[in-house]
């Protein structure tokens, strides 16, 4: 079936010439193809992430010295849980910079601040801001399951 008759219902046919109890109705639903038209995707930020911690997990053991290893994927699923609810549509997306021992550091350079979340595994991360306008640092904080404080900061950049 081609998409002209899927958004032309009038040319689909209209009568079953032996089943006349299972005639088609002569008005049809277009509706599968208006759910498609308000379809907007995911934000830029997730689309970044996702092809970020996808070129990350392709490192191989050793890239970058003797104890440097790839990210795994449980430390992937853990970061994607985390910026999905710390991250807004309109958020920036961070950059990746991956680390030792398979680590991985998340950073936001922009909108007078610099932050840094250090995902050393899942459910181990660290969190320190720097403020341009004068307030006082964030520096280290230590993060498992709670990052209300990064979405704090977050919301700022958005």
């Amino acid at each position: 079936m081609n998409l002209q008759l899927l958004t032309r219902p009038e040319a689909l046919p209209v009568r079953l010439s032996h089943a006349p109890h299972l005639e088609r109705p002569q008005k049809r639903s277009n509706f599968a193809l208006l759910a498609l038209d308000r379809f907007e995707g995911p934000p830029a930020w997730q689309m970044h992430a996702d092809q970020m911690l996808g070129k990350l997990l392709m490192l191989r053991p050793g890239w970058n010295g003797p104890n440097t290893g790839p990210i795994s994927l449980s430390m992937v699923a853990f970061i994607r849980a985390v910026l999905s609810s710390v991250m807004r549509d309109d958020t920036p997306a961070p950059s990746f910079v991956p680390a030792h021992g398979g680590a991985l550091q998340l950073e936001w350079h922009e909108g007078g601040l610099d932050i840094e979340l250090m995902v050393f595994r899942p459910l181990d991360a660290e969190l320190s801001v720097q403020f341009h306008d004068g307030r006082e640092a964030i520096e280290e904080v230590q993060l498992s399951t709670e990052f209300d404080l990064l979405s704090e900061v977050l919301s700022e950049l958005a």
